[in-house]
């Protein structure tokens, strides 16, 4: 009984560790998009900051309103 639970914990860890390469391949991979693909001239991190900018602009306007 003791070598069957050792061997599904030791199969739980490897799921762990491989969840954990995905993850950082497609973050890696979303990452690497944000800079390289072209909106308009712009990358997608150009055009991600640029609506944030929006963002805060028209939120400091709308707090700034009687």
């Amino acid at each position: 009984m003791k070598a069957s639970r050792r061997h599904v914990l030791a199969r739980r860890a490897a799921s762990r560790g491989q969840a954990l390469v995905e993850y950082i391949v497609i973050a890696s991979v979303l990452a690497a998009a944000m800079f390289t693909v072209e909106f308009g001239g712009r990358t997608a991190a150009q055009y991600l900051a640029d609506m944030i900018r929006a963002f805060f602009r028209n939120l400091s306007y709308f707090i700034s309103l009687p």
